[in-house]
């Protein structure tokens, strides 16, 4: 297996957990596909406390095993990704948080075009994260000597 593959590696760690982040925000859109069942859904506000959860160890892992650092290393042009992605990671949770305090009585429409949005807006953000580190840490984009 390659370095960014592996299970043992934090960018092998790192990739398997968005796919298990992925699978999780393919349930939340299937519960979000009938406004009228999402709104009174107990189940999709365990969904979204499950996300909540999951996201949040998710982003703390990224951000304190020092992936981020390892790829700015190798791949300096990388540098301003990296920061634009962890600072992306406390708007995506509040986002989510602000989903969340929406009562089932008070979700419409509007709900479910927001959970929808944050939906895309994560899954784009694990593809960035994605292809950085398949990029990178595969050596395809390692800064010459």
């Amino acid at each position: 297996m390659t370095q960014s593959t592996s299970h043992d590696t934090p960018a092998g760690k790192t990739l398997a957990e968005h796919r298990a982040l992925h699978a999780l925000l393919g349930e939340v859109e299937k519960a979000t596909s009938d406004p009228a069942a999402a709104a009174a859904d107990q189940a999709l506000t365990g969904r979204l406390d499950t996300l909540r959860e999951r996201l949040a160890a998710h982003f703390k892992g990224e951000e304190e095993s020092g992936l981020f650092e390892q790829i700015e290393e190798m791949a300096p042009e990388h540098a301003h990704d990296c920061t634009s992605l962890c600072e992306e990671h406390e708007g995506l949770l509040g986002r989510l948080d602000q989903l969340r305090a929406v009562g089932s009585g008070a979700r419409d429409r509007t709900f479910t075009d927001g959970v929808r949005a944050l939906l895309d807006d994560l899954a784009s953000h694990e593809a960035r994260e994605n292809e950085i580190l398949t990029r990178v840490l595969d050596g395809g984009d390692q800064a010459q000597d």
